[in-house]
């Protein structure tokens, strides 16, 4: 039975707009399946961390968000817009959806500033005073302002992932994926990145963030996501989902991670 204060809570939620919705996915590579009839819906503002074990479907998940993969059945609504076969809606829904990697994939020729003002420049159409203004204000706002004129070649790796950041923001997008963005980081540089990445949830940003990093999760997330083989298994709010995880799959998990 819900109580007063479980529905004061939630009604507030109840009055965003949806996100992401995705009904009954399936993705297949070749005979291996690896998302199985997944339902998610991930509400405008909300921070959403999926977790599970290697080869679980956690990365195909967002991947299959902004259409760097096409499923093979079900229907997935980004922003309100479907997903479409032969990706014809695919500059639509990128414009709304930000990513991050594992690796940082920025440029190696090209400075911090012209790797931050590429996309906007060529698929928005702005103006590069426009465009570097942009740039600068979301360097600042993940502290690296001083590094524009440098290489990435020149930067750290915590660095370089801040960029990845900034210059995914740089398209002001509505929701934010992260692929495991700390997995190919040095211990050392993990927080600087996990910092920036709370300072944009503290923002309100729509986030989807794959991570081992169990701290942010605690931290920042609406809700934790367990994946297996595929399906989502388990999903809960973080003080529920850790402390009192209802499938075996889900405390197996958290116990070898502990």
């Amino acid at each position: 039975m819900t109580t007063t204060s479980e529905t004061a809570a939630e009604a507030p939620r109840k009055t965003l707009e949806t996100a992401v919705r995705m009904e009954a996915v399936n993705k297949w590579y070749g005979a291996f399946q690896a998302l199985k009839n997944v339902d998610l819906e991930v509400r405008s503002g909300e921070r959403i961390v999926v977790c599970g074990p290697s080869g679980s479907g956690k990365s195909t998940l967002i991947r299959c968000i902004n259409q760097l993969e096409a499923i093979q059945s079900g229907r997935i609504f980004v922003d309100g817009i479907e997903l479409t076969a032969g990706g014809k809606n695919v500059d639509a829904i990128r414009r709304e959806v930000g990513m991050v990697f594992q690796q940082f994939n920025l440029f190696p020729h090209m400075t911090v500033l012209e790797n931050c003002t590429l996309a906007p420049m060529k698929v928005r159409g702005e103006t590069r005073d426009a465009a570097e203004a942009t740039a600068r204000k979301y360097l600042a706002r993940v502290h690296i302002p001083e590094q524009a004129d440098k290489y990435p070649a020149q930067l750290s790796g915590g660095q370089q992932q801040r960029v990845a950041i900034a210059r995914a923001l740089c398209m002001n997008p509505k929701i934010m994926l992260f692929d495991e963005p700390t997995s190919a980081l040095d211990p050392e540089m993990v927080k600087e990145v996990l910092d920036t990445m709370i300072d944009l949830a503290d923002g309100g940003m729509t986030m989807l963030v794959v991570t081992h990093e169990m701290g942010f999760a605690r931290r920042v997330a609406d809700r934790v996501i367990f994946m297996d083989r595929g399906e989502i298994v388990e999903m809960a709010p973080p003080d529920r989902f850790f402390d009192d995880p209802q499938h075996e799959r889900t405390r197996t998990f958290l116990g070898q991670i502990a």
